[in-house]
C-alpha cells in the first residue's frame, strides 16, 4: 500500500487517507477536503485547526488511535523540528495526491 513518508525528529509515521477517513474527515470539516486544496490555489490559507485535521485523519490508517491532542504535539515537535505551516501543507498535497484526490500532471516532455 502507497503512503507518503512523514518525518518528524526521530519519528516517522506513515500517511494515507483512506475512503473512511475521508468520510470522517469530511464530517469534521463539513466540505470535501480537496475544496481546502482548492482554496489554497486561489490564494487563502487553511486554518490550522483544519489542516490538523486531516494530519490526524492521514494518521488513522497506519497509526490508529492517535488523537487530535497527539496530532497537536506532532506539530509542535515538527516546528520545533525545523517544520513549518507551509512545509506542512506541502506534505498534505502529497497525502492527496497518494490518496486518490489527483494526480500529478504529466512531466514535459513525456506522453500524459
Amino acid at each position: 500500500m502507497r503512503y507518503v513518508e512523514f518525518k518528524v525528529g526521530k519519528e516517522e509515521y506513515k500517511l494515507r487517507l483512506g475512503a473512511n477517513e475521508i468520510i470522517n474527515l469530511e464530517k469534521k470539516l463539513q466540505d470535501n477536503p480537496l475544496n481546502v486544496l482548492m482554496k489554497i490555489e486561489d490564494g487563502g490559507l487553511p486554518k490550522i485547526e483544519t489542516l490538523l485535521y486531516i494530519l490526524h485523519a492521514s494518521l488513522q490508517r497506519f497509526h490508529h488511535g492517535i488523537t487530535l491532542e497527539d496530532v497537536t504535539d506532532i506539530y509542535d515537535s515538527y516546528v520545533e523540528a525545523g517544520g513549518t505551516f507551509t512545509s506542512l501543507l506541502t506534505e498534505m498535497v502529497e497525502v492527496f495526491k497518494i490518496s486518490g484526490f489527483f494526480k500529478e500532471p504529466p512531466k514535459r516532455g513525456k506522453k500524459a
